[in-house]
């Protein structure tokens, strides 16, 4: 049970609170620099989406923290019916969590879009913007894709357990859930990659002395993601 808890805790942790927010707190500093901006667009969007971090935090490690709940043990993928069969508590406030997290991380996303779109100087023109912003516009784009499928999904899975819908209980529920979860898990993986692939792509030209190689190719290649 405990080696259960801990995977589950971990992949999330790795993911969805570590992952995706240590990368936005780089672009929050750097994308302003790169752009000429003074700031980001929506400073208080931004504030928002960080302060959403710490309860969502709490609200994953509620299994740990209070001592009459046994910590989730549904594998960071939550897959049906193991997540809806699961008494304990601590999956739905985990799962409210991921669902905070989910804002926090649209809501970042919609201020870096609307940062490099609207903030440029007037000299970073689409042509010399770098390809660490291109990277991260490329990223916000997909979370927007991805994350509020996640959210959807994660009502949808506390409907099933606490109201008695069948979403996922019922037949081919399993599946719908797999096909759900991973319509956000795999543009996860390049939501993760994208932003250190740029900061590499950005930095080793820079300590060259050279431009970075095919560089219109490397913009579409990333947007074609």
């Amino acid at each position: 049970s405990l080696y259960n808890a801990l995977m589950t805790s971990h992949g999330i942790s790795m993911l969805i609170l570590f992952g995706t927010p240590i990368l936005a707190a780089f672009s929050n500093y750097f994308i302003p620099l790169l752009i000429g901006a003074d700031d980001m667009a929506f400073p208080r969007v931004n504030a928002i989406a960080f302060w959403l971090l710490p309860p969502s935090a709490l609200l994953v490690y509620a299994g740990f923290l209070i001592p009459t709940f046994p910590a989730a043990q549904t594998s960071w993928t939550m897959y049906t019916p193991l997540s809806i069969q699961q008494p304990s508590p601590a999956v739905d406030l985990m799962l409210l969590g991921l669902h905070l997290s989910g804002i926090s991380v649209t809501m970042g996303a919609i201020n870096f879009i609307a940062t490099i779109i609207t903030e440029r100087a007037e000299k970073v023109t689409w042509a010399n913007l770098d390809i660490f912003s291109w990277t991260i516009l490329t990223q916000s784009g997909l979370i927007l894709f991805a994350f509020p499928l996640l959210g959807s999904a994660i009502v949808m899975l506390l409907f099933d357990r606490n109201f008695g819908t069948t979403f996922f209980s019922g037949e081919g529920g399993a599946i719908l859930w797999q096909h759900l979860f991973w319509f956000f898990g795999h543009p996860e993986v390049y939501i993760l990659v994208l932003p250190p692939m740029g900061i590499v792509s950005y930095v080793l030209p820079r300590f060259a002395g050279r431009r970075l190689f095919g560089f219109k190719f490397v913009v579409y290649s990333t947007l074609a993601i």
